[in-house]
C-alpha cells in the first residue's frame, strides 16, 4: 500500500480502465462527451445554486432562492426534451428487396416530429420576430415580485430561463447526436454477422462454419453431409442479421 502512487484529482477523472474486458487504448468520442456533458451540467447546476443563494441573501428571501433554481431547473428540462428530439439520429432505411435487410424496421416517429417541430419552430419564429422583445420584457415584469421585487429581479430570472434553455438544449443535443447514435449503432452491429466462404466444403464443415457465425443453412433434406457445396444464395462476406437463413447447393462426392 505504501508503494501506490498518489492519484490528483485529475488523473483520477482521466483514468483509464484497462481490464481484458474492456482493453481499448483510445476512449471513444461518445465516452469523452458524455463526460464533457455531466461536468458542465454540474457546474451548471452548482452555478444555479450559488445564484440562488445570493438572490436569497440579497432579497432577505428564501422563496426567491428556490423559484430562481425551480425556474433554471425547468427550463434545462424544456431545453434538454428539445435537444433530444433534435438530436436523434436518422436511421438508414432499409431495402426489403436485399437480404440483408433487417427483421424489424428502425421506428423513424421521433424524427418526423423532429422535422415537424423544426418546420413549426422556424414558422413561428419569422412571423412572431417582431414580439420577441416586447414578449421578454412581459417575462421579466411577471418575474420581478416572485424573485424578491428587487430592480434587478426579473432580469435575474429571465438570464436564468435563457441560460437554462440553452444549456439543456445544447448540451442533450450533442449528447444525443454522438453518444445515442454510437449506442445505436453498438447494438446494430452486435445483431450483425458476417456470412462465411461456404462453397467447396463439405456439407458437415458447411454447418459448422455457419453455426460459428450464426447463420442458418437452407439445405435440401436428403443431402448427406459429406456431399460438396457449390453454390451459396448470399456471397461471403455479405453482413446479415444473426440467424439469416442461406440457401446452398451441393453436389454427390465422387467416391474415392
Amino acid at each position: 500500500m505504501g508503494n501506490l502512487p498518489r492519484m490528483g484529482l485529475r488523473e483520477l477523472f482521466s483514468a483509464r480502465i484497462t481490464s481484458p474486458l474492456s482493453a481499448r487504448r483510445d476512449r471513444r468520442v461518445g465516452d469523452q462527451i458524455q463526460r464533457g456533458v455531466l461536468v458542465i451540467a454540474i457546474a451548471m447546476l452548482l452555478a444555479a445554486v450559488v445564484v440562488a443563494i445570493l438572490l436569497t441573501a440579497t432579497t432577505h428571501s428564501g422563496g426567491a432562492g428556490l423559484t430562481a433554481f425551480a425556474l433554471f431547473v425547468a427550463a434545462a428540462a424544456i431545453g434538454a426534451a428539445m435537444g433530444f428530439v433534435f438530436g436523434l439520429p436518422r436511421a438508414r432505411v432499409a431495402d426489403e428487396s436485399t437480404t440483408t435487410s433487417t427483421f424489424y424496421l428502425t421506428n423513424s416517429n421521433l424524427i418526423k416530429v423532429s422535422d415537424w417541430l423544426t418546420t413549426i419552430v422556424i414558422g413561428l419564429g419569422l412571423v412572431n420576430l417582431g414580439k420577441v422583445v416586447p414578449t421578454l420584457r412581459s417575462l421579466s415584469h411577471a418575474l420581478h415580485d416572485p424573485l424578491g421585487g428587487r430592480p434587478y429581479s426579473g432580469a435575474i430570472g429571465l438570464s436564468l430561463l435563457i441560460v437554462g434553455l440553452l444549456a439543456g438544449f445544447l448540451l442533450y443535443y450533442l449528447w444525443t447526436s454522438i453518444r445515442v447514435r454510437e449506442l445505436l449503432e453498438d447494438a446494430e452491429r452486435q445483431n450483425q454477422q458476417t456470412v462465411p466462404e461456404l462453397r467447396n466444403q463439405t456439407l458437415g464443415e458447411a454447418r459448422e462454419a455457419a453455426s460459428q457465425n450464426n447463420v442458418t443453412l437452407l439445405v435440401p433434406e436428403d443431402a448427406p453431409d459429406s456431399s460438396r457445396v457449390t453454390r451459396q444464395a448470399v456471397p461471403p462476406g455479405t453482413t446479415v442479421p444473426s440467424g439469416t437463413a442461406v440457401a446452398v447447393s451441393t453436389v454427390e462426392s465422387a467416391a474415392p
